[in-house]
């Protein structure tokens, strides 16, 4: 009896029992909704991660997709190159601090290909053009025979002659189907001429003065050959007719224009981000013009350009040339024959998603090349 009474005074009353349960099923309710609620976040979670993985490679697709549409195409469009107009840009990015310079994404890949359009070296998409104000000047210093008299005698001397040219005018180009462009320029020229006379060598005569004259029309027609693929370079073709409509000479100062040329030219383009290496190889006859008949040209240019930041390209290039003999009257003047080799460095840079200013300065290496010149150009794209 005592250890009966013992056992029941043990054990729990009923309502002990049931609170003791639905304690228990509280507590077990709890873990399965905690359970419930950590698994539908881990879902959520990796629907998210889904989701930025899906955008990712339709990202990666689009680009592909771009890329192949302009091979297929013929488009004038290096890899990374801007889309179509079709295809929706991405916003502009902000300016990083006052006066900085505001340029979306694509333009931004555009500035090492906008430098290369301007060099010669890729064409125009078509559809676009481009107009391109420029100027340049050249600084020539050539020695020529003189002759100094003396009340007895008269001795050979040199003189030397010093000349200043300027050219200006506009460019422009337009893309056209199946991978070609259509050039044009304007040029107008301007040069002064003085002459350094030897002391006493009076009966020289050399013009002096300044003469100018609207330059020689330039029309030209290129053509994408080859699209660069794996270590195939890109190759364009080009012919350009020089016509002559600048005087050859103006107030007796010759301007070193006026004559009717041909030139056919191959140029070459491989990629290496962030450079580009180019080498073109040009010939040129020259037509015959009032019993004068400068000689044909063969050209060579070596060239590299180098994207320093995403608004701005640097380059360099050794531009040779190898004239033949001038004839007159059929008759070749001796050592009129000429070797010009200008070592040249250039940098561009995007004034705004249209324009890109371009400056470059050159050095001359041998006698036939001008002493340097400096350049600039700022071609507006549309």
């Amino acid at each position: 009896m005592v250890i009966r009474a013992a056992e029941e005074q043990s054990a729990p009353s009923a309502p002990m029992r049931t609170a003791l349960v639905l304690a228990i099923a509280a507590t077990i309710g709890a873990a399965d909704a905690l359970a419930q609620s950590s698994e539908a976040a881990l879902r959520a979670e990796l629907r998210e991660r889904d989701q930025l993985i899906a955008d990712l490679v339709k990202r990666v697709e689009n680009l592909e997709r771009r890329v192949s549409a302009g091979d297929a195409a013929g488009e004038a469009v290096p890899p990374r190159a801007a889309s179509t107009a079709a295809e929706v840009e991405p916003a502009p990015r902000a300016a990083s601090e006052p006066g900085a310079l505001d340029v979306d994404e694509l333009a931004a890949e555009r500035a090492l290909e906008r430098t290369l359009t301007a060099e010669g070296v890729l064409l125009l998409p078509k559809g676009q053009w481009e107009v391109e104000p420029f100027f340049s000047y050249a600084r020539r210093e050539t020695e020529r025979p003189a002759l100094i008299v003396t009340p007895t005698t008269l001795a050979p001397a040199t003189a030397e002659i010093r000349r200043n040219e300027y050219d200006a005018g506009l460019r422009a180009k337009v893309g056209l189907p199946f991978d070609a462009q259509l050039e044009l320029e304007l040029p107008y020229r301007v040069v002064n001429q003085k002459r350094v006379l030897p002391e006493g060598s009076g009966s020289f005569i050399a013009p002096q003065g300044t003469g100018s004259s609207f330059g020689d029309i330039r029309v030209g027609f290129s053509k994408t050959l080859l699209r660069e693929r794996g270590w195939l370079p890109d190759l364009v073709g080009r012919v350009v007719w020089d016509s002559d409509t600048g005087s050859r000479t103006d107030d007796d100062i010759g301007l070193g224009i006026g004559f009717n040329e041909l030139r056919v030219g191959l140029s070459a383009l491989k990629r290496q981000d962030p450079l580009a290496f180019s080498i073109g190889v040009s010939y040129e006859t020259t037509f015959e013009r009032g019993g004068v008949e400068p000689g044909d040209e063969l050209a060579l240019t070596l060239g590299t350009s180098l994207a320093v930041s995403p608004e701005t390209a640097l380059s360099v290039a050794l531009a040779q040339s190898f004239a033949e003999e001038t004839k007159v009257n059929g008759v070749p003047l001796r050592d009129s024959s000429q070797v010009s080799s200008t070592l040249f460095f250039g940098a561009s840079s995007l004034l705004s998603r249209n324009a890109l200013l371009s400056v470059a300065f050159g050095v001359g290496l041998t006698e036939g090349a001008p002493d340097y010149t400096v350049s600039a150009s700022i071609p507006f794209r549309f």
